[in-house]
């Protein structure tokens, strides 16, 4: 079975905390949950994954690609959500898909619009500095899964949505890895949403993995 994900021996020390020897990989086609406390290090190991921050050691293979070589090409295939969604201030939903559509060459007008849809979210006027912290987390899921990504890498995604909508963004995860070739690294400290969905779960302690399920 091939991983959609693979670190190995990955350190990073910051002033005062450091994540050590972080070593893990996510089969194709499954769900990895990791698991720890607000500051235990899971943003941080999404930053090193994607690349935002520079390990000091170790190595990280995303879909195959040892992440020092070219990573632009990669990131075509990755879907992101970051605990703090950033999208510019002013633009409406529909807005963002002019944007996306420039930026992904596989993404897939018809679907944002079924979602955006799905998820009541306005399409025009409101703009995305006047969302709710649900909304704006909504549409961020939305963006990500629109261009059809191979691996899609979560942090704190289910944060901040009511228990419905909640229910309906795991199913829309559980989902997307009915393809084989599809998988997800999901981070969360709401440990009923990794029990939900997660194959495997990682739980992570003052930056060290704790233990591995």
């Amino acid at each position: 079975m091939k991983n959609a994900l693979e670190l190995q021996n990955v350190s990073k020390s910051f002033k005062g905390f450091e994540t050590k020897d972080m070593t893990f990989s996510l089969p194709e086609g499954c769900i990895l949950g990791l698991v720890g406390k607000n500051g235990a290090g899971k943003s941080t190991t999404i930053r090193l994954i994607m690349d935002m921050i520079h390990k000091d050691s170790g190595t990280i293979y995303v879909l195959g690609k040892n992440i020092e070589e070219d990573f632009t090409e990669t990131k075509q295939d990755i879907g992101v959500v970051l605990d703090e969604p950033s999208f510019p201030e002013y633009v409406t939903a529909d807005q963002m898909n002019n944007i996306m559509k420039n930026i992904y060459r596989n993404w897939d007008e018809k679907r944002y619009y079924e979602l955006i849809d799905q998820f009541e979210l306005p399409k025009w006027k409101k703009q995305f500095k006047n969302y709710s912290k649900g909304m704006k987390m909504k549409l961020s899921i939305i963006c990500a899964m629109a261009h059809r990504p191979k691996l899609l890498i979560l942090d704190e995604a289910t944060t901040g949505l009511d228990p419905v909508v909640r229910d309906e963004v795991l199913d829309l995860f559980l989902e997307f890895i009915q393809d084989e070739d599809c998988s997800i690294f999901f981070s969360s400290h709401i440990t009923s949403d990794i029990q939900k969905i997660a194959d495997y779960v990682i739980l992570i302690h003052q930056g060290k993995i704790i233990f591995e399920e």
